[in-house]
């Protein structure tokens, strides 16, 4: 009894200890699926990121693959332009080769006639002199002296000429001494003039804008451009904030385009720079300069005037009347130039601006050589338009006129031709009794056809 109760409890130890094995188990399982789910899910993430890699790269490599292509037909035409380049070259290469010999041909032809001419020239001049020596007499010294007897006249009136010339001359150049002393004097005045212009120019900044706008006109009339239309000075308008502006020229160009010049400008550093004794006033002074055109740069920049029009050029010309002021400047702060640019400013002196504008100037030459052509073309089109018309409107009048032909036959047939026909009947109704005070003119029609009428009718009533 004991060793089956030991038995049984051996049993149920070995029954329980194999069910929590077993469940153990389970559960062991249980976190291994999780584990493998977690891992499954990270790996599924990865797929689909590789997913997404792999149509990126597939989009890149089309892309690629079509710039691949662009290149190829790209590296196609060009490779045709070339051959034909190259095509082209050899055949110039061929032209200038055969230019080239029939040149040297020619210059070997021209050597030898000429050489040919040359040996020719010298056996006609030795038999000619030879001939003359022989035939030289006492005749011929006689004709000779005869032949040089009017020379001598002409000798002796060429040699009252000259004195009389010498005389004149010399009262010529006595008249031109005084003219040279009246030039003399009127240099002396003239720059007496400039020097007080000069100084009635300083400090004074409305006539220094005014003498520059001088200077400025005389670039202008220079150019060939004419005022009033190809510019315009003193013009005012009103900014997108109503105030009035009045810049000094405004350039025109074609295709409705314009150019601001402004000609304000000071000379009293540069004067002072001229005026100076040693290089620290010298220093100072074009130093002041460079602040001067700065300040003056910064004022052009807030009144705007590239923009106060949609088709205006967005640089305006800053002009400097005095070439050595400029570059002076420059000189001084070799960015100047550049840090107007910036400000969409272009500083112009009378040289540079001259070029501009005779550019300008034949600019608008061959806007008005295109113009013209271009209105030409536009009357030869519309004259060709009207031609067609005209075509088409002459192409159906005679079309109509053989309608009327046709109908003038027809009208005719009806009148004239054939039994019964109008002129017939009309003329039976006068046989008939019918009072009429004219005559058809029956002289256009077929007579015989009327006749053979009038007989039937005529018979039709002898019966009666």
């Amino acid at each position: 009894m004991e060793m089956w109760l030991l038995v049984s409890g051996f049993f149920s130890l070995f029954l329980i200890i194999t069910a929590s094995w077993i469940y153990y188990l389970k559960l062991l399982k249980t976190k291994e699926n999780l584990i493998l789910l977690d891992l499954l899910h990270s790996k599924e993430l990865e797929i689909a990121k590789l997913t997404q890699s792999l149509e990126n790269l597939k989009e890149q490599s089309n892309k690629l693959e079509n710039e691949l292509k662009e290149l190829k037909n790209e590296q196609l035409h060009i490779s045709e332009a070339l051959h034909e380049a190259r095509l082209k070259e050899a055949s110039l290469d061929a032209r200038l080769e055969a230019s080239k010999e029939s040149y040297q041909k020619l210059e070997t032809s021209f050597a030898e006639k000429g050489k040919q001419l040359e040996l020719k020239l010298h056996s006609i001049m030795q038999e000619g002199l030879e001939s003359k020596l022989k035939k030289f007499d006492e005749n011929s010294l006689k004709s000779l002296g005869g032949m040089l007897k009017p020379f001598s006249e002409n000798l002796e009136l060429f040699k009252r000429k000259i004195e009389f010339s010498q005389d004149q001359s010399t009262k010529k150049f006595a008249q031109l001494s005084k003219e040279i002393e009246f030039v003399t004097k009127a240099g002396f005045s003239i720059t007496q003039e400039a020097q007080n212009l000069t100084n009635a120019l300083k400090g004074k900044k409305q006539m220094q804008g005014s003498w520059g706008e001088m200077i400025l006109e005389s670039v202008l009339e220079y150019s060939g451009l004419l005022k009033g239309v190809h510019y315009e000075t003193q013009s005012s308008f009103r900014d997108e904030q109503g105030r009035q502006k009045r810049p000094d020229v405004i350039i025109k160009l074609p295709s409705n385009r314009s150019i601001i010049i402004d000609s304000k400008v000071s000379l009293n550093d540069y004067d002072a720079y001229i005026r100076s004794e040693n290089d620290e006033e010298r220093s100072l002074s074009s130093k002041a300069l460079v602040r001067a055109f700065r300040q003056h740069i910064d004022t052009l920049e807030l009144k705007d005037y590239a923009h106060y029009d949609a088709k205006t050029l967005q640089y305006v010309f800053m002009f400097v009347p005095v070439e050595g002021a400029f570059a002076l400047a420059v000189q001084e702060e070799p960015r100047l130039y550049e840090y107007a640019l910036k400000k969409h400013i272009a500083i112009v002196t009378p040289s540079t601006l001259t070029v501009s504008l005779r550019t300008i100037y034949l600019y608008w030459q061959s806007e008005q050589s295109t113009s013209n052509a271009q209105k030409l073309f536009m009357e030869a089109g519309r004259l060709y338009d009207k031609m067609h018309i005209f075509s088409e409107t002459f192409t159906r009048l005679g079309a109509q006129i053989g309608t009327i032909q046709n109908s003038y036959e027809i009208a005719t047939k009806q009148l004239s031709s054939g039994q019964g026909n109008l002129l017939t009947r009309t003329q039976r109704l006068k046989t008939l009794g019918a009072k009429t005070t004219k005559q058809l003119d029956n002289t256009k029609f077929l007579q015989d056809d009327f006749d053979e009428e009038i007989k039937e009718v005529s018979l039709k009533e002898d019966s009666k």
